[in-house]
């Protein structure tokens, strides 16, 4: 059996799924940061400088939000690649052990 062979629609819902999961927590991320640091920008700037705190606060969600979406992406790719070595290593084991003579007991 060849590792990670199975049903191509199996593997491609998941990482959509992962994909629009990253998305999802990226925007959330994104919003929630742009709103609590948006309140601690003042009201008007002191001086006017080629950008305002609000948009240095947005600029900046949107780069945790960015993060925080390739985060979650990178860890569902990494649980799905474990998931796939426990499985191999699972079949591995069964195939040896239907291999091996049934009289004999390894320690």
């Amino acid at each position: 059996m060849i590792v990670g062979t199975g049903p191509p629609r199996r593997g491609r819902i998941r990482l959509i799924s992962a994909t629009v999961a990253a998305g999802v927590v990226g925007v959330a991320v994104a919003l929630v940061a742009r709103s609590f640091a948006g309140g601690s920008c003042p009201e008007h700037d002191a001086l006017r400088v080629v950008s305002s705190c609000r948009e240095l606060v947005g600029s900046l969600a949107v780069r945790v939000g960015v993060a925080a979406g390739v985060a979650v992406l990178l860890m569902e790719l990494l649980s799905a690649g474990l998931r796939r070595t426990a499985e191999a290593m699972e079949e591995a084991r069964r195939t040896a052990a239907i291999e091996r003579p049934s009289g004999r007991v390894t320690g």
